[in-house]
């Protein structure tokens, strides 16, 4: 569950880096791109913590599988950094700030579904006992 929460938000983090910044391929700009995704992962990990350990608690007790359900709970964490966002004045110079964060969450809500939520709940089987040497 942990390498899926980090998943996430580095997928997160990478989108909304790409969203607003584009790629380049000046030297100068890799760096200021790469330290972007940095801070990106970061927010979507402070904003998305949360809300998503409480979804994950939820998931594990209820078996709770469906990749349609991560795509939504990313989707509403999105919109929920959306208004964040705009409590702060956070990402005030880019008009697409509410289609960056919802794609951000689906992808954050997708990778986590890719790497955990798809064994929610799950319980590996039970060993065998061990049989004691003669």
């Amino acid at each position: 569950m942990p390498l899926g929460y980090i998943a996430a938000c580095v997928a997160a983090g990478l989108i909304m880096a790409l969203a607003l910044f584009g790629t380049g391929s000046d030297p100068e700009f890799v760096s200021y791109f790469i330290a972007s995704v940095a801070i990106m992962t970061f927010w979507a990990g402070s904003v998305a913590f949360v809300p998503m350990a409480i979804v994950i608690v939820l998931a594990e007790a209820f078996a709770w599988r469906s990749m349609i359900f991560y795509l939504l709970v990313g989707g509403a964490i999105g919109l929920a950094g959306d208004q964040i966002a705009a409590q702060y004045g956070l990402l005030e110079f880019t008009d697409q700030r509410l289609a960056i964060l919802l794609a951000a969450g689906f992808v954050g809500g997708f990778a986590y579904w890719l790497i955990a939520g798809r064994l929610s709940g799950v319980t590996p089987p039970p060993r065998p006992p061990a049989v004691p040497a003669p």
